[in-house]
């Protein structure tokens, strides 16, 4: 009796490890074949077309002007007595310097006191500045911009100014004017001999505070040339060419279709979508270059 229920418990266990092993044998063979039936099925982030405000951006480097009065006697002549130093704010119409014989030097406008290169005493040559005044009041940007872009932008267009020099800082401006003659990129206010882009100048007046910026400092200029309030908006990592075309694709039931586009304003992340996708649009933003029309798509979450 022993005998025969030892041998019942392990036929007992011989069918359990058979049925485990049958389970897990069956899993396995699950597991393989959903893996061969999603082998071309990718996994993708998307993107939701909306209806919303879209800038062109023209972006140009610049450096800040401003008008500098080098002032000094026609004749030339001792200073008797110096009314300023290096870094004094001036009013327009006073005497920054007297000489000996009753000659003076008034401030021509408002400004700060740049240079002052001689001292009482001393004997200032004719047509010698003796003291440099720069009015920052009356500062602008001048702006180098490509002549691949010029058409995009316009007189009285707003403008974004910034600086490495001051990396937390937003200044404002409006472009009133353009040159009408396109010339040689200038590097370092001189052009390069080997240079061969050529630019068209624009001047920008600041709107609001802008006393950090100082003459000859060079900044990055944003120029904002087109907008509309109302544009289908599609990321630009959604966009891909094909045929001279641009194209996207939208995902729908499980799979993404090519879909042609045309595009209208862009801006640095994104651009306007004039025809080919409507608002609501899902549209693959990730393994673009791995899909294929018609193709099976798993979205991430």
């Amino acid at each position: 009796m022993q005998k025969l229920n030892r041998d019942y418990r392990q036929a007992g266990i011989q069918n359990w490890l058979w049925l485990i092993i049958t389970i897990l044998i069956i899993l396995l063979v699950g597991y393989l074949d959903v893996r061969w039936w999603n082998r071309d099925v990718l996994s993708i982030k998307i993107a939701v077309v909306v209806r919303g405000q879209i800038k062109q951006i023209v972006s140009a480097s610049g450096i800040v002007d401003a008008p500098v009065y080098n002032l000094g006697p026609k004749l030339g002549g001792k200073i008797v007595k110096l009314n300023v130093r290096e870094g004094d704010q001036v009013r327009a119409g006073m005497a920054l310097a007297e000489f000996d014989d009753t000659t003076r030097i008034v401030a021509p406008s408002n400004g700060v006191v740049a240079k002052v290169n001689y001292e009482e005493g001393e004997t200032v040559v004719s047509g010698s500045p003796a003291i440099v005044v720069v009015n920052y009041e009356r500062s602008w940007v001048e702006a180098q911009v490509d002549e691949i872009d010029i058409a995009n932008v316009r007189l009285k267009d707003k403008v974004t100014i910034t600086s490495d020099v001051y990396p937390d800082k937003i200044y404002q401006g409006v472009i009133y004017w353009i040159a009408p003659l396109a010339e040689l990129r200038k590097v370092g206010g001189r052009v390069k001999m080997d240079e061969e882009s050529y630019v068209f100048p624009c001047k920008i007046s600041f709107l609001g505070e802008h006393a950090d910026l100082k003459a000859n400092m060079s900044v990055n200029v944003d120029i904002a040339a087109k907008q509309n309030d109302r544009a289908l908006i599609i990321p630009r990592e959604a966009i891909f060419s094909k045929d001279d075309s641009s194209l996207v694709y939208v995902a729908a039931e499980g799979r993404v279709r090519e879909k042609k586009i045309e595009i209208g304003i862009r801006s640095f992340s994104s651009v306007e979508a004039t025809a080919g996708v409507s608002e609501g649009d899902r549209l693959a933003i990730t393994n673009v270059a791995k899909l294929k029309n018609n193709g099976r798509i798993k979205i991430e979450r």
